[in-house]
């Protein structure tokens, strides 16, 4: 990992990309690094900085004095391109290798798909649009995709709030051997075909406006299958079924929820579909009542047992998310500012992402392999949040340093920073072990 970050680092590196995107034009003081430094502070931040504090900034550390007018100048196309740049080297210089070989080894890959909405300044409209109404009319959509196995991402796509997770799934391409896990945002009949005949495999929820035939080509009866499961305490169902219009062939796999899951979804229908106007129908509430799962894998592989097991990786995520926005890098709380210098932080604050996910699944892995504990993501990113001196320290040093700094970040993640058992949840360490040394 240390080779890694100094070729993404590194003087030489940064200082091409600079040049390559027209950010720098001729030899300054103020160059590509210094700049990425001080961005870095400001990405890390929850206040964020003003421009003065930016000089302040490269006058105490780097002994470079430029105004705050001469620094919002250097906020222009250029530095989106660099920056844009940079993530996509260190995306692709991403350390992609199994924590446990016998996790889920069937597959290359085990993806988890979902997105994220953030709400833009009004006058970044014409770039990034909303969807208005009470919300802004401006806003991003991030498209993630991390592959859980190999702890490391597969994508990271920024687009305007107004594209949907399932038009983006058009532009992704279908990789044999792989384990896809979404939500219903992604779910469309030509995005199973395509997996399928891909050699693709998925788990997913059924979407709730979706019909399921049976092979014969009749309806299933959702209705009397969840009479027949109360009836006589059926723990789980399972059928081989058609999906859609398509007649998509898949496994469908069916539970049961509790009371308090039902009147939860049910109050969460009301509110999204009219609340005390709306009255849903039979078949809707019956549906309800279930959770409907669907997936090409074989039984043999992935038991019906495990399905709904598995889909619950996707909480991995909703985690992530969490460490993104409230609990870390706070990329929603970037001020109003014009739109090349938002950019330019937006893009800071997603190679921070990137980066601190990079050294957290490197440590995690080796701690693993050696005594079988699970790090806590949430808090080993708070950490590093927390001490963003350490990964400023990373840019245009030396290995010996870069070595040192992550020795320093692995010795603070072995004190307080181990998973914790969470009480009546089957917990992530919980479902590992569930995948691992029980799958062809």
């Amino acid at each position: 990992m240390v080779e890694r970050l100094v070729s993404v680092f590194s003087r030489e590196t940064l200082s091409d990309l600079a040049r390559s995107s027209k950010f720098v034009q001729r030899v300054s003081k103020f160059s590509a690094d210094k700049f990425l430094d001080i961005l870095i502070k400001d990405a890390s931040g929850k206040r964020g900085m003003s421009l003065l504090d930016y000089s302040n900034e490269l006058l105490s550390v780097h002994g470079i004095s430029i105004s705050a007018q001469g620094i919002c100048e250097r906020f222009n196309d250029y530095a989106v391109a660099f920056l844009r740049r940079l993530v996509l080297v260190l995306f692709n210089q991403q350390i992609r290798q199994p924590f446990d070989h016998d996790f889920l080894k069937r597959y290359q890959c085990v993806r988890l798909w979902d997105s994220t909405k953030i709400e833009l300044p009004e006058h970044m409209a014409g770039d990034f649009p909303g969807f208005g109404g009470g919300a802004s009319t401006s806003g991003i959509s991030i498209q993630y995709r991390y592959d859980v196995k190999n702890g490391a991402a597969s994508s990271l796509d920024v687009f305007p709030a107004v594209k949907s997770d399932a038009k983006y799934t058009e532009e992704i391409q279908v990789e044999k051997d792989s384990l896809e896990i979404f939500d219903l945002g992604y779910f469309s009949t030509d995005f199973l075909k395509r997996l399928d005949e891909g050699g693709s495999h998925y788990v997913c929820r059924l979407h709730t406006q979706a019909e399921v035939y049976d092979l014969g080509g009749s309806k299933l009866n959702l209705k009397k299958i969840y009479r027949w499961m109360r009836l006589y305490r059926i723990g789980i169902y399972s059928k081989d079924v058609l999906i859609g219009q398509k007649r998509i062939p898949a496994r469908i796999v069916i539970t049961l929820v509790d009371e308090q899951t039902y009147q939860k979804r049910l109050k969460k229908g009301k509110n999204e579909y009219g609340k005390n106007s709306w009255k849903p129908s039979e078949e809707y509430k019956v549906r309800l009542r279930m959770n409907l799962m669907i997936t090409n894998t074989p039984q043999d592989e992935i038991p019906d047992e495990k399905v709904y097991m598995l889909y619950k990786f996707r909480w991995q995520i909703e985690l992530i998310f969490k460490s993104w926005k409230s609990s870390g890098w706070n990329i929603e709380n970037i001020k109003e500012v014009k739109y090349e210098r938002y950019m330019c932080i937006l893009y800071a604050k997603l190679l921070m992402i990137m980066l601190s996910d990079q050294i957290f699944a490197v440590i995690a892995r080796e701690r693993y392999r050696q005594d079988n504990e699970l790090l806590s993501k949430g808090k080993c990113v708070k950490t590093l949040c927390e001490q963003i001196q350490l990964l400023r320290k990373l840019i245009n040093t030396s290995i010996e340093m870069i070595g040192e700094v992550l020795e320093m970040i692995s010795r603070m993640f072995t004190r307080g920073h181990i998973l914790c058992h969470r009480k009546h949840r089957t917990n992530y360490a919980e479902l590992i072990d569930l995948f691992i040394c029980k799958t062809k």
